[in-house]
C-alpha cells in the first residue's frame, strides 16, 4: 500500500497523540473515572499499529478488510463513551438526577430515531455493500454524538449542574470531532470518493489531532473545584435525604 507523505504524517501524529493520552490517563489516575474512554483510546492505538503493519507487509485486500473490521469496532466504543460522559455529568451525587434522566432519555430517544431515519435515507453515489453501510453507520454515529451531547448539555444547564469538569471537556472534544466528521459524512454523500472528498478527510484528521491535544492538556490539569449546587439541586438532594430517612425509620419500626 502506498500512502502520501501527508497521510503518513497524520497517521504517525495520531499514534503519538493516542499514546500520550493513554500515558496521561494512567499517570493522572483518570482510568478509574473513565474506563470506557481509556479502552477506546487503547483500541485506537492497537488499530493504528495493526493497520500500519498490514499496510506495509500485507496485501491491498487484507488492508481494506482489516480497515473495515476495525472501523466497525469504533462505533460501539463511541456510543458507550457518550453514556459514560452522561453518567458523570448527570449523576453528581452518584445517582441519576430524576429530572435530568427524564430529559436526557426523552431527547436521546428522539435524536436516536432521527439519526437512524436520516442515515438510512442517505448514502454516497453508486456505493454498495460494506462501503454503503459504513457510510450510513458513520453518519448515524456522528448525528447521535452531536445530538446526545446537546441533550446532555441542555439537561445539565437546566438543573444547574457543573460544566467545568473532565467529563464535560471530554464531551466537548467528542462533539467537536463528531461535528467535523458530520461535515465529512455529508461531503461523502454528495461527492462520493474523489479528490475533493479527500480534502475533507484530511480536515477531519487535523481536527481530531487538535481534539487529542485538548484532551491531553485537560486530563493532565487537575479538575477545578466544582461550584456550589444550584437551589434546585439543593432542594432535590434535601428531599432525597428526607425520603431516605423516612424509609429507614419505617424499616426500623417494622423490625421492632
Amino acid at each position: 500500500m502506498n500512502f502520501s507523505w501527508l497521510d503518513n504524517a497524520l497517521w504517525g501524529a495520531s499514534l503519538v497523540g493516542h499514546a500520550a493520552l493513554i500515558l496521561v490517563l494512567f499517570l493522572r489516575k483518570r482510568v478509574r473515572e473513565f474506563p470506557i474512554f481509556t479502552g477506546f483510546i487503547a483500541y485506537e492505538v492497537f488499530t493504528t499499529i495493526l493497520l500500519f503493519f498490514i499496510s506495509r507487509d500485507g496485501t491491498r485486500h487484507g488492508y481494506f478488510l482489516a480497515y473495515w473490521i476495525t472501523g466497525f469496532g469504533d462505533y460501539p466504543f463511541q456510543i458507550a463513551v457518550i453514556f459514560e460522559i452522561a453518567r458523570h455529568v448527570l449523576r453528581p451525587t452518584g445517582t441519576w438526577v430524576r429530572d435530568a434522566r427524564r430529559t436526557f432519555l426523552a431527547w436521546g430517544t428522539g435524536i436516536l430515531l432521527f439519526a437512524a431515519v436520516l442515515s438510512l435515507q442517505l448514502g454516497p453515489p453508486q456505493s454498495r455493500g460494506v462501503d454503503l453501510w459504513d457510510s450510513r453507520i458513520t453518519l448515524f454515529t456522528s448525528l447521535l454524538t452531536v445530538g446526545v451531547f446537546i441533550a446532555m448539555a441542555a439537561a445539565a444547564t437546566r438543573l444547574g449542574l457543573p460544566w467545568r469538569s473532565h467529563a464535560f471537556a471530554l464531551g466537548q472534544g467528542l462533539a467537536i470531532w463528531a461535528t467535523i466528521s458530520l461535515m465529512e459524512d455529508f461531503g461523502h454523500v454528495l461527492l462520493g470518493w474523489n479528490r475533493d472528498f479527500l480534502v475533507l478527510v484530511h480536515v477531519r484528521m487535523f481536527a481530531y489531532l487538535v481534539v487529542l491535544l485538548y484532551w491531553i492538556v485537560t486530563f493532565w490539569i487537575p479538575e477545578k473545584q466544582r461550584p456550589p449546587l444550584s437551589p434546585e439541586m439543593h432542594a432535590y438532594l434535601l428531599a432525597l435525604h428526607r425520603k431516605v430517612q423516612y424509609d429507614l425509620e419505617g424499616i426500623d419500626g417494622r423490625n421492632l
